[in-house]
């Protein structure tokens, strides 16, 4: 089932994304923070089922959903809603939603209602005469009861008698997908259906050809497709319609080996059966280059790191499934990096869910996009927020950032900058919500942390290198910022 989420709230928006994800056969493939958002989103992802809010700015849930009724938009609908909606969110129902999810949302009421959908989805696509696309749609999103009754429906769609093999396409696309462009040329097929935001399209096929002849029809046909040339595809004999979900998550697997095979386009069962790829070698150098990147907060570095990363693992050929387990353990260690050094982010690390992302991903490039945002977010200090936008303000920064090792007072930068020093307190309590000694003094730690960490200096020498004369108030100043003293910081592994 696919699903669109439109919430307001970023924490619900992410929550409900989570606990809906970790459902079978349930993929959420698009999220909204707002009706005209929501619109949008559906319009083009056209999802089974949308779980939306109902008080949100620009426009609210059910605005929305009637909006969508006047476009022709089909979908299922689910309204979130608290106490004091509660009889709003009946009549709502009443007026056409299917249910309502009453927040605080728990496990139990998301069970619930999938259930429920699932089987609305069900009974609507038996009923339907002959659309082979929806019904493609409901036996991968697992919908639609694989009765004997169903079955017999489903082959008489698809015009299959028993014992027929059928071919199987699945293709994986970096950039949007032109679905009318790709119908022209994929038209003698049994049935084409997207399947989620990683633009992911699925194709069943009757063709008494053998997987040699099938790849080459398919490289004929993306080659002349400008949104379809680097998409990747695997294809799979399928003898019995009832296997087709399982069919489908092996050849979803077997794009992975696109990273060990190297420029490939289409990947049959030939390319990598029999072979042996080696299991990427993790160590702990890995963690500690990462580290260090970290530390010294060089975005440039992490970035070449990544391009090296790549171009070892095309020369490596290695097992494409021991490489996101490294990934993995990467995305982890910079985790506990931060829960040591970086506590103020751990939400926000949080909130990129790269766990999850890593385990779904099936291209290196998915894989090394949520390690990406990690460190990002890291790499964002504290006294360099993106939302800063106030000139002078910049330019204090910018000063304290040349002069931080030297003794510099907030009458001096006041003086440089040719404003009060009356007017550079009020900035920093506006803008930054923090008065300007302490500003410096978390800039000065932030720089301390990095010296403890990645050299050999003691602690007076790092003391001295970031600005304070006096060892014993660096000292006290570092242990109210972080906690602990700058001795226990450094020996910490």
């Amino acid at each position: 089932m696919r699903i669109v989420i439109v919430e307001d709230e970023i924490k619900i928006r992410n929550g409900l994304s989570r606990l809906l994800s970790a459902h079978e056969n349930t993929e959420v493939v698009g999220k909204a923070k707002n009706g005209r958002e929501g619109i949008e989103l559906i319009e083009e992802l056209r999802p089974d089922l949308v779980v939306t809010d109902i008080q949100m700015p620009e426009m609210n849930g059910l605005d929305m959903l009637d909006e969508l009724k006047e476009k022709g938009i089909k979908c299922h609908s689910i309204i979130l809603t608290g106490y004091a909606e509660f009889d709003y969110a009946r009549r709502a129902v009443s007026a056409g939603a299917d249910d309502y999810l009453l927040k605080p949302i728990t496990v139990d009421d998301v069970e619930r209602v999938l259930l429920t959908i699932n089987k609305k989805i069900g009974v609507e696509a038996a009923q339907l005469d002959a659309d082979p696309a929806i019904y493609l749609r409901t036996l991968i999103a697992g919908t639609l009861e694989l009765s004997m009754e169903n079955i017999q429906k489903i082959n008489r769609v698809f015009g299959i008698h028993d014992g027929e093999s059928m071919w199987l396409l699945y293709g994986r696309f970096p950039e949007k997908i032109v679905e009318d462009e790709l119908g022209a040329r994929f038209d003698d097929s049994l049935a084409m259906t997207s399947l989620d935001e990683s633009n992911g399209l699925c194709l069943l096929y009757r063709q008494a050809v053998n997987s040699e002849e099938m790849a080459a029809m398919i490289k004929r046909r993306i080659s002349v497709i400008s949104s379809a040339k680097n998409s990747i595809w695997t294809l799979g004999e399928l003898t019995d319609i009832s296997n087709l979900t399982s069919k489908l998550d092996d050849l979803r697997k077997n794009i992975l080996y696109a990273m060990a095979l190297g420029d490939i386009s289409v990947i049959t069962k030939s390319d990598y059966e029999q072979k042996e790829f080696p299991d990427y070698p993790y160590s702990s150098e890995m963690e500690k280059e990462i580290e260090k990147i970290l530390m010294t907060g060089d975005g440039e570095v992490f970035e070449k790191w990544c391009n090296d990363f790549t171009d070892t693992l095309k020369k490596g050929s290695y097992n494409p499934f021991s490489v996101r387990v490294a990934v993995s353990n990467i995305s982890n260690y910079i985790m506990q990096l931060a829960s040591r050094m970086w506590t103020r982010k751990l939400k926000p690390l949080a909130d990129v869910d790269a766990p999850l992302k890593i385990s779904r991903a099936l291209l290196l490039r998915e894989m090394l996009e949520p390690l990406k945002e990690q460190v990002r977010i890291i790499l964002l200090r504290e006294n360099e927020r993106e939302n800063i936008r106030n000139y002078t303000l910049l330019k204090a920064i910018s000063y304290i950032r040349e002069h931080y090792q030297e003794k510099i007072s907030q009458e001096e930068v006041a003086d440089y900058l040719a404003i009060t020093p009356e007017y550079l307190s009020t900035l920093f309590h506006r803008e930054m919500n923090i008065n300007f000694s302490a500003f410096v003094n978390e800039f000065r730690v932030s720089h301390a942390k990095r010296l403890l960490k990645t050299t050999d200096l003691k602690i007076y020498e790092v003391a001295e290198k970031v600005g304070f004369s006096d060892t014993k108030y660096f000292n006290k100043v570092f242990k109210d910022i972080e906690g602990i003293s700058p001795k226990e910081f450094k020996s910490m592994k």
